[in-house]
């Protein structure tokens, strides 16, 4: 089974479809392309908090842009003087918002900023802000969240977020598009330690 398959198994059907044209627009205006199964979960499930931590705005939503929210972080963390422990920025400072550069995804309430770097080699890049340090995975998107969602250290060293049970979802304020304020995913066996 792909991560793709595992992970759609683990959060349960989609609420909602997509909406091409507000990913084109972003995609167009950043000159760069989101990874697809990406795009798949924002667009089923965004925007919406996952497990208490992580946050997913989406590209359609008026409150939640996540063009807005991908323009404010990049603007932010190109103006940060970085001082890396990461093998890829050993040389040169990270740089973002270009096709070449680091695309900010979702973010956390653990000081956490997840991107990706567009390419044909799959990449998750994370910032935690408690190691000010960036962390790179050289996973997709759909093998990053399941792996994460699983309890494992996905964003740094020991940084595992395991919840017993099934995944929590939170609809972020003004998002709830009929579901409610907060559901969960289907009952999944309690992980082996």
């Amino acid at each position: 089974m792909s991560y793709r398959e595992s992970l759609a198994a683990l959060l349960g059907p989609p609420l909602h479809s997509g909406d091409p044209e507000a990913w084109t627009s972003l995609e167009r205006e950043l000159g760069v392309g989101f990874p697809d199964d990406c795009k798949e979960f924002i667009d089923g499930y965004g925007p919406v908090r996952v497990n208490g931590h992580l946050h997913f705005n989406h590209p359609a939503h008026p409150v939640w842009s996540l063009g807005k929210w991908v323009a404010e972080t990049v603007e932010i963390y190109r103006t940060v003087d970085w001082d890396l422990d990461c093998p890829d920025f050993a040389s040169e400072d990270p740089r973002f918002g270009g096709p070449d550069q680091l695309i900010p995804l979702f973010g956390s309430d653990r000081g956490e900023r997840f991107f990706f770097k567009p390419g044909d080699q799959p990449r998750i890049y994370v910032y935690v802000g408690a190691d000010d340090d960036i962390y790179r995975y050289d996973v997709g998107f759909a093998e990053w969240l399941y792996r994460y969602l699983q309890g494992e250290d996905m964003a740094g060293p020991n940084s595992s977020a395991y919840y017993p049970g099934p995944v929590r979802f939170d609809a972020l304020p003004y998002a709830s598009k009929g579901k409610g304020e907060f559901w969960f995913g289907p009952a999944r066996p309690d992980r082996a330690e």
